[in-house]
């Protein structure tokens, strides 16, 4: 059971307290009980003396003549002392005069004593001497009387008689009594009065001490208040150090909880995902890029449970044992690359305590690096095989095939179209490049988009017509489709999808071109019947090089790049670009500008 200290210096004030009066009380007892003691001692040996005095006059002792003489001067002196008895003995301790009820004429005092033989007339008997009861202090059994033998001797030293004298201790014990029960009220009132006064002073000491326990509390809670300095002694000194012990801690727990705040923000801003492991390799803390990576909303607790999920085979133990530390690990899963950086923390003396993991994505640049793989491959390609072509016919006609005219003419001819596959290839790369480099200017003015789709309907009507192709134009012709732009290179926007169009849709096919306006915005869609695009190709089908049908683009004269040429144009224009499609139900592609809206008054 806990007792509280308040408890305990009042239990201790109040033993104090009763130590003391138990203490003096016994002391003030024993000696009341000693001068009460001495008072009847006194008493009964002047009484001895005066009876002495009185009945050895002469110096001869006559019981059987003076008898009678000697009980009427004995009475007269008991009625003086009416608390004491009084017996004459004669010299061998018979009882010869009795003015008293303990013993009688005729009896022998030692063997009817209670004392028997240890009694004061024994004594007497024994050493010649006067004998007084000797006090027995603090005995359970309270001693009834006090008792005097006094001898009557001859000049020849021997004894004649004994006055023996008793007087009882009831006073004695009485006023002990008294005084005892006065001490105890006295000792209940110092108690009292103690445990008042022992419960304000311990409550002058605990108060403070509450105040600071309250507050060491509070401060494990987080929150600190401040305890009031009432005095200046020692719990003032130590509530003052408290406080300042309490402020000191606070602004180090607010210093600590901003640092881990703003570690906390800074990594869960962080590109990275950040892993932490303790010694024993369970998971202490990850940030939500992690989560986002691994496409978990939950992860397991253990390193050696989280990563071989991923098909690595890698454990906690080998990276602890330095044998991968440091170095990176590529991770790809769901086409996703995650490299993987492993680094051990170690705490302020040196001993290793955990592991970091940095999660960095390079998904992005792994495409781009293959992008890069296939940009070259694709221009080599491209070029390539026109060049094997050129060189071919070149080598042939150097061969002697030129004596033969109109074979020479073929291959001039083939050799022309390849070298116009070639510069219509470097113009495209040249066109990307200024885009890229922000090297492409526009030359902004009013244009019209209705006159530039029906211009490029126009021009390629001749294409659409050898393939058989019905070419629709639905607009409103009377309303305005005025946008700013550069008109050449939006009529090459314009030419380049068209064309596709056209390429792209089997023989007698249908092309509709509509123009609209709605919500300030020109909106130019272009929908074909043609062979259309998988859904495959056509989350790829803006990337540089890349062809849905290769073998057929390649046929039709396409370098892969049209589309990326447009795309980007649009977007020079502050406009919009979006291609749907199905494999064999042809394809729509939505052009969305901003219209100029002219005020003519």
């Amino acid at each position: 059971m806990r007792v509280s200290i308040q408890w305990k210096i009042i239990g201790i004030y109040l033993s104090i307290v009763l130590v003391i009066m138990i203490a003096s009380g016994s002391f003030i007892i024993l000696k009341i009980e000693d001068q009460y003691f001495k008072r009847a001692k006194s008493s009964i040996e002047s009484t001895a003396i005066s009876v002495r005095d009185l009945l050895w006059i002469e110096g001869v002792l006559d019981f059987e003549s003076d008898r009678e003489n000697m009980v009427d001067t004995l009475k007269n002196l008991i009625n003086v002392n009416e608390d004491i008895d009084i017996y004459i003995l004669d010299g061998n301790g018979y009882v010869q005069i009795a003015l008293g009820k303990a013993f009688m004429r005729g009896d022998y005092v030692p063997t009817n004593h209670a004392n028997g033989f240890s009694g004061v007339v024994n004594r007497t008997l024994s050493l010649g001497v006067a004998t007084t009861t000797d006090w027995q202090y603090f005995v359970t059994d309270k001693q009834s009387t006090v008792e005097h033998a006094l001898p009557i001797k001859s000049n020849s030293e021997e004894m004649y008689a004994i006055i023996y004298v008793i007087t009882s201790t009831a006073e004695i014990y009485n006023n002990v009594d008294e005084v005892m029960s006065t001490l105890g009220m006295g000792t209940m009132l110092a108690l009292a009065l103690a445990g008042v006064f022992s419960a304000m002073f311990s409550r002058m000491i605990t108060q403070p001490i509450k105040a600071l326990t309250t507050s060491a509390k509070m401060l494990v809670e987080g929150a600190f208040q401040k305890i009031p300095i009432a005095s200046n002694d020692e719990i003032g000194q130590l509530t003052q150090s408290f406080n300042f012990m309490a402020f000191e801690l606070r602004r180090s727990m607010l210093d600590m909880s901003s640092e881990k705040n703003k570690l906390g923000r800074i990594l869960e801003n962080l590109a990275d995902g950040v892993m932490a492991f303790n010694r024993q390799g369970v998971l202490i803390h990850a940030n939500s890029v992690c989560y986002d990576m691994l496409g978990e909303t939950k992860i397991d607790h253990r390193f050696d449970y989280i990563f071989p999920k991923y098909g690595l085979n890698i454990s906690f133990d080998s990276i602890m044992s330095n044998s991968i530390n440091n170095k990176g690990i590529l991770m790809e899963f769901d086409d996703k690359y995650i490299n993987l950086h492993f680094a051990p923390y170690e705490s302020s003396h040196g001993d290793i305590e955990g592991l970091t993991v940095v999660m960095q994505d390079v998904t992005s640049q792994q495409k781009l690096d293959q992008m890069r793989k296939d940009f070259v491959a694709n221009v080599s390609h491209e070029l390539r095989t026109p060049l094997t072509t050129v060189k071919s016919y070149t080598e042939t006609l150097l061969g002697g095939a030129i004596e033969d005219k109109d074979l020479a003419l073929n291959f001039l001819s083939v050799m022309e179209k390849e070298t116009d596959r070639m510069t219509n290839l470097v113009q495209d790369l040249l066109e990307l490049s200024r885009i890229d480099n922000k090297q492409m200017s526009l030359t902004r003015h009013v244009v019209d988009v209705g006159e530039l789709i029906e211009e490029t309907v126009e021009a390629q009507q001749l294409q659409a017509s050898m393939k058989g192709h019905k070419v629709i134009l639905d607009y409103v012709r009377r309303d305005d489709y005025l946008i700013e732009g550069d008109s050449s290179r939006l009529r090459q926007i314009f030419h380049n999808i068209v064309s596709n169009a056209i390429k792209y849709t089997p023989n007698s096919g249908k092309i509709v071109i509509k123009l609209l306006h709605q919500d300030s915005k020109v909106i130019i869609k272009i929908t074909d019947s043609g062979i259309g695009i998988s859904k495959q190709d056509l989350e790829r089908i803006f990337e540089r090089f890349y062809r849905a049908d290769k073998a057929r683009s390649r046929q039709m004269g396409g370098t892969g790049l049209g589309l990326s040429i447009a795309k980007e144009m649009v977007e020079l224009h502050g406009g919009t670009i979006e291609i749907n499609s199905a494999l064999g139900r042809g394809t729509e592609v939505t052009m969305t500008f901003s219209r100029l809206e002219l005020d003519f008054d």
